[in-house]
């Protein structure tokens, strides 16, 4: 009897250790950034925004994919779609992978500065991110995406770009993710 009580209290002592341990390196994480998820009444609106402005789509990418809850739901709606991940916190892209490798999508997460990555072959691009931001992923996008390329930004918006459509996704909360979708002329 001994023994199952000490071997119950090893468990419960080490499942606690490592619930703290996450629960520190999440809170390490947010220093350093935006950790905010697209929420699923968003991630519904998105999926249907593809839908309407580009079925077609072949290339879609998720900047500052955190978690990856997006392009995870993204890549479920559309298997046939190329679904790339970026964000530059390891540990985001630790628990997007894992996620990935149980749900079997086959989404491309990758470590990597937005400002850095090559958009070329984007047809659809989402981006959730602070709003000063924006102005340099404007003037990116602009000079690198195809035309007819789709852009969805969540809140935060492009100031120099008219939006084709914009979508209010909590209506009682109307600034709280706004989308806004862009079409590259």
């Amino acid at each position: 009897m001994n023994i199952l009580v000490y071997f119950l209290f090893l468990i419960w002592f080490f499942t606690l250790g490592a619930a703290a341990i996450l629960y520190f390196l999440f809170f390490i994480d947010t220093l350093y950034g935006h950790d905010l998820p697209t929420s699923r009444r968003a991630i519904r609106e998105i999926i249907k925004i593809v839908r309407s402005f580009k079925p077609d789509a072949k290339n879609f990418y998720d900047l500052g994919c955190g978690r990856g809850t997006l392009a995870l739901a993204v890549k479920s709606e559309f298997p046939e779609l190329n679904v790339f991940a970026l964000d530059k916190s390891g540990l985001r892209l630790l628990f997007a992978r894992l996620k990935n490798f149980v749900l079997g999508r086959g989404v491309i997460f990758q470590n990597k500065n937005i400002f850095d990555a090559d958009l070329r072959s984007a047809d659809i691009l989402y981006t959730y991110l602070w709003y000063d931001w924006m102005p340099p992923l404007e003037e990116k996008l602009r000079k690198e995406l195809k035309t007819g390329a789709i852009v969805i930004t969540n809140t935060s918006h492009f100031s120099k770009w008219q939006p084709i459509a914009t979508y209010i996704t909590y209506p009682k909360k109307p600034d709280f993710e706004k989308l806004f979708v862009y079409r590259v002329e």
